[in-house]
């Protein structure tokens, strides 16, 4: 109490007790006291000051509960205050008056000012616990690990934090003027427009879809999108306001570890596939050589019989062909294991490879060319390299067997090395397959083809010391396929001239 009469403060004490109030007062009459009393522990509920006192007032008392940002109900009760002074008193900050002869009316303002002062503290708590939300959600918002925004409900963004520019390579600012549509590839933007539809209807509350986003630079990176449907209150009658927030995560990272596991389980599956293939041959090679021991005795007996030129040199072909089905037999028994064995020069196996494949080049209109370079027929190789030139042959002829063209061949040596082409002018390889056509059971011959072929020709080649390049086109005045064979030929002179 702010009174300079102790009668009149005792008085009021008497007047607040009677009233049901539990009164705890301290009398002052000094700014220095009300100073010092609004500077200690104690929480004061009211203030009540007599409007003047000598030397002070409550004009001087509430210019001092300002200056120290003091929020307590300030009621001026006095018996010499005059109306234009008591509206002064509450421009000032006073929240009422009552006069000492009128005092029926003070227990009703302090009521009043007691719960109107409640209120303000309610609401002061709220804000500052709402801007506490705010800075943590502010922190959380831009200190995210993932991109994060709240957009409009046709994609204009709100709200962007760091993580998301960055990912975009646009500044934050910037994107504010940008639509998240703008960063979708364009042959995905409507690839999720019946989910997105449901959301703003109100008939989800998110999904969740995997897509691939454009940066500023034009680079592409996957994302995995995230969307959530915000509502925010009326805004009008029967009107709800919304937004949209999107949490967008980089999984490139996941993507490639997707890829690795799915290509790691793939080598797995083409593991077993290859130890069931090797399990299958080793028992077909098994069951071939006995009749295969039968036929090489027929072909023997019949190299004694009185037969045509023509006749003995079929029979010769053939005899050495059963060899071949032979070594390869044996070559599969022993697939683990280098078996020796007698060698053939290069000339001999290309020789005998185009006669096998002659008569079916020349039914597809097909020309075969062979070019040998001297010293080719003083090289001795595993008679398995029949089966890589053999191979290569084929492959040719049937990208050409509906449209006919030519095969060269072309053997020779070149710096201490034998380098055997086989070319054509077939329809070539597509770019995209050229990674994968050494992989065991890759095919681009649907059923027809194994997924073998170049996988065993690769192999072979490599098991001699050599190694193998291919060179492919699908279009232009170069169109089909080259395969450039380098093996090891030491001891041998380089040639000058290629021999037809």
């Amino acid at each position: 109490m702010i009174e300079d009469y102790e009668e009149d403060a005792l008085l009021l004490q008497r007047h607040l007790g009677r009233s049901g109030f539990r009164v705890d007062a301290l009398r002052i009459e000094t700014a220095e006291a009300l100073g010092h009393a609004l500077s200690g522990d104690r929480e004061w509920d009211l203030i009540i000051a007599d409007y003047t006192l000598p030397g002070f007032g409550a004009r001087e008392a509430l210019e001092l509960m300002q200056q120290r940002g003091i929020d307590v109900p300030f009621i001026i009760v006095s018996g010499t205050i005059d109306e234009v002074s008591a509206v002064n008193a509450m421009r000032a900050g006073a929240h009422d008056y009552v006069l000492k002869g009128h005092l029926e009316r003070l227990i009703p303002a302090i009521e009043r000012e007691l719960h109107d002062a409640e209120k303000r503290r309610e609401r002061l708590r709220t804000e500052r616990e709402l801007q506490l939300l705010q800075q943590r959600f502010s922190a959380t918002f831009n200190q995210a690990a993932v991109g994060m925004a709240h957009t409009t409900t046709d994609g204009r963004f709100v709200l962007v934090n760091q993580r998301l520019s960055e990912l975009l390579g646009v500044p934050v600012d910037r994107m504010l003027a940008l639509n998240l549509k703008d960063f979708i590839l364009p042959s995905e933007r409507d690839a999720d427009k019946e989910l997105y539809a449901e959301l703003v209807e109100g008939r989800r509350t998110g999904y969740r879809s995997e897509r691939n986003l454009m940066r500023h630079d034009g680079s592409v990176f996957p994302a995995q999108l995230t969307v959530s449907l915000l509502l925010h209150g009326s805004v009008g009658h029967d009107v709800t306001e919304s937004s949209v927030l999107w949490v967008v995560e980089d999984i490139s990272a996941r993507k490639a570890a997707e890829r690795e596991t799915s290509e790691l389980m793939q080598r797995l599956i083409n593991s077993e596939r290859l130890a069931a293939a090797g399990r299958m041959a080793n028992t077909l090679a098994h069951e071939i050589n006995n009749p295969l021991e039968a036929l090489t005795n027929i072909f023997y007996l019949l190299d004694k019989e009185s037969l045509t030129l023509a006749g003995q040199e079929l029979i010769a072909i053939a005899a050495r062909e059963l060899d071949r089905v032979g070594h390869i037999t044996r070559s599969t028994l022993s697939f683990y294991r280098k078996m020796p064995g007698r060698t053939l020069d290069l000339q001999t196996l290309l020789t005998e490879v185009v006669q096998l494949f002659q008569s079916r080049a020349t039914q597809h209109q097909i020309h075969m060319d062979s070019f040998y370079g001297p010293g080719i027929d003083q090289t001795g190789y595993d008679p398995a390299l029949r089966q890589v030139f053999a191979n290569l042959v084929g492959n040719a002829l049937e990208a050409m067997e509906t449209s006919g063209g030519r095969i060269r061949i072309r053997a020779r040596i070149r710096d201490g090395h034998a380098v055997v082409t086989v070319s054509d002018t077939g329809h070539g390889i597509d770019g995209a397959n050229l990674q994968t056509v050494f992989e065991p059971f890759f095919t681009t011959k649907g059923e027809r083809g194994t997924g073998l072929g170049l996988w065993v020709t690769r192999g072979i080649v490599e098991e001699q010391g050599g190694t193998l390049q291919l060179r492919s086109a699908t279009r232009g005045k170069y169109r089909g396929t080259i395969v450039r064979i380098t093996l090891p030929a030491a001891g041998v002179r380089e040639p000058a001239v290629l021999v037809n």
